[in-house]
């Protein structure tokens, strides 16, 4: 067992590169600067167990950061780099921290942070772009009010070259604070150390056995503030020998970009991210022809979707296929896979190497395969806990499990995940599952996508569905259609009572469907 710096360097290949708004940054300098920022650390006074919070995009500084924290036993706290200024505060109370890095273009006035009792350090565009550089740096000065007594991340660097230092950190240190729905719903921080983000990289090259070549490049599009992002896009491909494509914001055109030029053989994303290329036509390309596999999770992926990009990668590579999972940020991002030596239709997969899922009833008792229940799952990548107290694990069997707050079902050893256990849907006593409807009615080849929610009407329960759509449809047939199908498909109490047809559908910071926004509309 290592810490997560040290996992980086038994496989990262040092020849590589990592791309960042189109330019190289060769791995060999993202290690130099691993050490040049620990140096840092260590001259503002930082020790082992203090907090450095990191108010970025994906982006290196972010990635330099992280395995900075882990080699001095330091621990990264990643939040959203558009949190405002007063969620912030609060959470930097929480977790005690010491340091704040924080980008320049997503902060347009310093003043506010110069208030929260932190050491400031400002990261730029400017510090990893060569051709550009001059017009990054202007941009940067010019886009907001500065305060010109603030660190930058360049000037660190250099101070911190002249400062070596000694691994700290343990295998079993707190490395990471990441921030959660919670399992109930309720945001909470939860805590995860080195060995959790090492085994489910292990677990997941285990499972799927690349032959990694030089020059091959892994596309991150998912965000570093997200577990799934962190682990299994950007740690995971960089510490067994794959170059690095870092995208701060998704956009399909610069993706589809990416996937031409580079040799683009591993990719992991959102439902949603698929969802966008495929409506703005920019998935279907000969750049796919290097891709190896598809790995998506973070969300429900219709049976629809699978097959669609499916199709669509037959025609340009063998291999290729859309590969769904099953994870949460309480497991580090990723427990339950399928790959390409098992797979069913429908199913996230199974448990990752060291990893178990089995489904309890209310009382904790393991259902049989085939019965609908909450899934709980276990393995090395289970969170320390929260820090705010309150817990989802439950110690059984020898094992530490987590209750997910899911609810699925098993299936000769695969994982079949239902929906949110308290997004259900109650009507006549009977549990109405959205995520049923929703999968349902984006059969519709008018749909783009849908989202049921409950709607309480003269103090009865109904189920209303917004859709968006993929062609222009009139309204009537999209109510006659979307009711129909869910009539054929669905028990009486899932049929939806109202549609409504929206323009976009709105989005958490994780990009996933915001429900609730909905609910309350």
């Amino acid at each position: 067992m290592v810490t997560c710096y040290e996992f980086l360097h038994s496989g990262v290949n040092r020849n590589g590169y990592i791309v960042y708004y189109g330019h190289k940054l060769k791995i060999s300098q993202f290690l130099q600067d691993i050490e040049s920022f620990s140096g840092a650390l260590i001259q503002l006074g930082l020790n082992k167990g203090d907090v450095v919070t990191l108010y970025l995009p994906t982006c290196p500084q972010a990635l330099v950061a992280f395995y900075a924290c882990s080699k001095l036993g330091m621990i990264a706290n990643i939040i959203h780099p558009l949190v405002p200024v007063n969620l912030l505060a609060d959470n930097l109370r929480k977790t005690n921290s010491k340091v704040l890095l924080f980008y320049d273009v997503t902060v347009k006035d310093e003043n506010p942070l110069t208030k929260l009792g932190q050491l400031l350090i400002r990261c730029s565009i400017a510090d990893y772009v060569h051709v550009r550089k001059p017009a990054y740096a202007l941009y940067s000065r010019m886009s907001g009010k500065r305060v010109g007594v603030i660190d930058t991340y360049a000037k660190l660097l250099k101070k911190g070259a002249n400062t070596p230092t000694e691994l700290q950190g343990k295998a079993e240190d707190l490395l990471c604070y990441m921030h959660s729905g919670g399992t109930s719903g309720e945001p909470k921080i939860v805590m995860l150390n080195n060995n959790a983000f090492n085994s489910v990289t292990d677990g997941m090259f285990k499972m799927y056995h690349p032959n990694v070549q030089v020059g091959d490049f892994n596309l991150a599009t998912l965000p570093v503030f997200h577990a799934y992002g962190l682990c299994s896009a950007m740690h995971g491909p960089l510490s067994v020998g794959y170059s690095l494509i870092l995208v701060p914001k998704f956009d399909t055109k610069a993706v589809s970009r990416y996937i031409n030029k580079y040799r683009v053989t591993v990719w992991s994303v959102v439902p949603a991210m698929l969802k966008k290329m495929l409506k703005d036509n920019t998935f279907d390309n000969k750049g796919l022809s290097s891709l190896d596999v598809i790995w998506c999770g973070g969300d429900v992926c219709e049976e629809a979707l699978v097959e669609r990009v499916n199709g669509i990668l037959s025609k340009y590579c063998s291999r290729a296929r859309l590969m769904r999972g099953y994870g949460l940020t309480e497991v580090c991002g990723v427990c339950i896979v399928n790959n390409y030596d098992f797979e069913q239709k429908g199913s996230c997969g199974r448990p990752m190497p060291g990893n178990y899922v089995q489904i309890w009833d209310d009382y904790n008792n393991i259902l049989s395969e085939g019965e609908l229940g909450e899934i709980i799952v276990s393995g090395n990548g289970v969170m320390n806990g929260y820090i705010e107290g309150g817990n989802c694990l439950v110690d059984m069997e020898g094992k530490t499990w987590v209750k997910t707050g899911d609810i699925g079902y098993i299936s000769d050893g695969y994982l079949h995940v239902v929906d949110r256990k308290k997004r259900s849907i109650k009507i006549a006593a009977v549990n109405v599952f959205p995520s049923q409807i929703e999968q349902c009615v984006s059969k519709l080849d008018f749909v783009s996508e849908a989202c049921a929610v409950g709607v309480k009407v003269d103090g009865k329960q109904f189920v209303k569905v917004y859709v968006t759509l993929a062609k222009p449809t009139d309204y009537e047939t999209v109510k006659r259609e979307v009711t129909e199908i869910c009539r054929r498909n669905l028990i009486r109490y899932a049929v939806p009572r109202y549609v409504e047809v929206i323009e976009q559908m709105p989005r958490t910071d994780f990009g996933k469907i915001d429900f609730r926004s909905l609910e309350n509309k």
